[in-house]
């Protein structure tokens, strides 16, 4: 398998997945039907999960341990933050501000003692450690107890000594989140409700090249995408570079050196954006031939 498909089928998997627990969120406002719903949805795109790598094999070592220690827990984390997040707020009692605080400082320290229970292990998760790889993310490397202590009876077909870990560690890094949002509340009337978990964690920067953010923006400006199309080209640049945290104060001159290239193509970044979603979607078909034969059966009923 390669594992770039993997990479793309999984993050399209995902972004479902997570569309469905914002949804469930909403419907289910009581903790106990939220739990519920979000288990039977998460255990769901699990499922599917393991189909697809038992469907396609990994090629190597590499690829699985890869998989179990960037993939897998990208899914599991949610499962494990719900059970979480339901302990959390039904411990919470209907007592005055002060004991509010206290309960949440209480269970922030809690989730942090997740931390200090896997020193080494949670450096590594944080450092973005790779050369104990082959021990903690392939299946069937058993692990001395003493490196990973009290980890729960996993499936073998699905699960390794440290993918579980590694979960556990962003469910309780969120939770630290979610806690700390909620201390923010206490005493306040007008509650900010909490985002899904994890999203806009770090600020976002542009790290591209300048050129490639100027092209983007000449073609916001020129496709009228902003304002009905009344937006100018200096206030789409102007915004793009406040957002983007990237200075285009030069757009003019730099787009000169767009008209001017010769051996590659003038719009060399959108064209390469182009390629890259059609590859995205190209490998994410690949997985879901029954999806596309009804697809198709659908749009040519549709067209009779």
């Amino acid at each position: 398998m390669c594992l770039l498909m993997l990479i793309s089928y999984a993050k399209q998997e995902l972004l479902l997945m997570e569309d469905e627990l914002t949804t469930i969120v909403t419907v289910h406002p009581e903790p106990l039907d939220r739990m519920k719903a979000a288990l039977v949805c998460i255990r769901k795109f699990l499922q599917r999960q393991l189909q697809f790598i038992t469907d396609h094999p990994f090629k190597d070592r590499q690829e699985e341990a890869s998989y179990f220690k960037n993939i897998k827990p990208q899914f599991y984390y949610h499962y494990i933050f719900e059970v979480a997040l339901y302990n959390l707020v039904t411990g919470l009692s209907c007592g005055d501000d002060e004991s509010k605080r206290a309960y949440y400082h209480d269970e922030l320290r809690f989730a942090q003692r997740t931390f200090k229970e896997h020193p080494f292990l949670y450096q590594y998760y944080r450092l973005g450690g790779n050369e104990l790889d082959d021990l903690y993310f392939v299946r069937g490397v058993a692990v001395q107890s003493v490196l990973i202590p009290e980890v729960p009876e996993l499936d073998s077909a699905f699960s390794t000594s440290g993918d579980y870990l590694f979960a556990k560690f962003k469910a309780y890094e969120m939770l630290q989140e979610y806690i700390a949002h909620e201390l923010s509340n206490v005493g306040k009337a007008n509650r900010v409700t909490f985002a899904r978990p994890g999203k806009g964690a770090e600020p976002l920067k542009w790290t591209g090249d300048q050129v490639n953010a100027i092209e983007l923006g000449y073609g916001i400006w020129l496709s009228g995408q902003l304002n009905k199309g009344d937006a100018s080209l200096a206030d789409i640049m102007y915004w793009l570079g406040q957002s983007l945290d990237i200075d285009l104060a030069r757009h003019t001159r730099r787009f000169d050196e767009i008209k001017a290239r010769k051996l590659v193509s003038q719009t060399r970044f959108t064209d390469n954006m182009r390629d890259a979603i059609r590859q995205h979607i190209d490998n994410a078909n690949a997985f879901r031939p029954n999806v596309l034969r009804r697809a198709n059966r659908t749009g040519s009923k549709s067209d009779e």
